[in-house]
Order: structure tokens, then sequence, then C-alpha cells
């Protein structure tokens, strides 16, 4: 890399992926590197919003980084800093571009074009292959419970509520929401924003994943409807 990362260009939309390099390996790197928050530059461009990009060895790539001091040093004006996760910026980069994370680092993290859908799948709540752990047991969070119930309670549609804590491979562990609902349009999405605002208003540090029951892997669900008490029930309901 230069001194200075290349500014912000538009890319070719119909410009092809190089398919020379090999897929990454699926190791539980990835699924760290799936599990990252990063920040980059983003300015409003003829199509939207647009990322800074730079030229890699003549490939596009996004530029991203973990330091905010140094995504300060290098963000060219006319940007603003955006903070997203890496399974998110991926997945709204054109086909041709890959990313770029700690340009500036010994040795920078690159994730190709065509090694993009690798890193996006590495970052489902429970992908496929991985090593998963779910906690044997509730995990208590009385903030969280304290912030939820009373949205939860007001859902005619929640028929349980689940809490515990589990990890995929060696990223984060993270807090584990599962929901019960019945078949109601827009059930889900009311429980998932219940808990999405109940953690906002507490400010919750702890990274959270929030999950239909029915959305569980069977081994996975097994533990839960087994080992983990849940932390709410409908009054009245049996079974």
């Amino acid at each position: 890399m230069s001194e200075q990362p290349a500014m912000s260009q538009q890319p070719d939309m119909n410009q092809q992926p190089d398919m020379s390099r090999q897929p990454i390996e699926v190791s539980p790197l990835i699924y760290r590197l799936a599990d990252s928050i990063v920040l980059i530059g983003v300015r409003t461009g003829e199509h939207g919003e647009e990322p800074l990009y730079t030229d890699v060895s003549g490939s596009l790539c996004a530029v991203a980084y973990t330091d905010p001091e140094e995504i300060r040093r290098d963000l060219p004006e006319g940007y603003r800093l955006f903070q997203i996760t890496v399974p998110e910026l991926l997945a709204q980069l054109p086909r041709a571009a890959g990313l770029i994370i700690n340009p500036r680092a010994a040795s920078p993290v690159l994730v190709a074009a065509e090694e993009r859908d690798v890193v996006i799948a590495a970052g489902l709540p429970f992908p496929a292959g991985a090593y998963i752990k779910v906690k044997a047991g509730a995990d208590p969070q009385p903030r969280l419970l304290a912030a939820a119930l009373p949205r939860i309670e007001a859902m005619a549609a929640v028929r349980r509520l689940y809490l515990t804590r589990y990890r995929v491979a060696d990223a984060r562990e993270k807090i584990l929401v599962v929901y019960e609902v019945d078949g109601v349009p827009g059930a889900d999405t009311a429980a998932a924003d219940a808990m999405v605002a109940a953690a906002a208003d507490i400010a919750l540090a702890d990274p959270m994943q929030i999950v239909a029951l029915g959305d569980v892997p069977d081994d996975l669900r097994e533990v839960i409807l087994a080992d983990v008490e849940p932390c709410y029930v409908r009054p009245g309901l049996r079974g």
C-alpha cells in the first residue's frame, strides 16, 4: 500500500472477479472475521452511499479499519465514519470488489471478491459445518429482562422466551435470545424488535443474537428445550 489509500472510485459493475486465487479455507479464523465490526469511510455519490475503495494488486477493494485513529488519519475529505459488521459490508459491495482491513498493518486482512460468500456464510447465526456450543442452562440477564418483559408481555403472539449463551467456533460468545411465537404475520419481527429495543434501552454491552426457535438447528434446539428454562411463558400456555 502507498502512504495514502486511493480515493474512492466508482466500481465497474461489469468487472469480473479474479478467479486465479483459490478460495480461502473455512477455518475458525473465518468465524472470528465474520463476527468482526469495522469502521469504513462513506460518502454520498451518484449511486447513493459509497465506501472508500483502493486498488490491491489490480483488484478493487473496499477499505476498512479497526482503529478509529488510523482511519481518521487516512480518511479523505468528504467522507464520514460508519460502523458496520464485515458480513454486512461484504454483502453490499459490487460483485467484483473485495475488502482489505487495516491496510497499514504488517499483515492486512484481505477478502478477495471470490472469497466473500464464504465469509458472509460464516456470519450466519448457525453456520453450516461450524462447531457451535450452546450453554446448558439459562443466562441471567436481569437488566435486559426488566427492559424486555413489558414489551414481550404485551404481545399476545409470543409463547416463550429463552435466554442463554452460545459461541460459534472461536468467535465472541454471545447472549442467545430464542423466541417462540404463534404463526401470526409480523410476530417474528415484533418479538425480535422488542429485544433489540430493550438492549438499546440499557445500552447492553454484550453481543446478542436473536433467533426464532424454529430457526435453531435441530440438535441445538434439543439442548435449549431440555436444558434452558424459559424466562417467559405466556400465561395459560400448556405443553
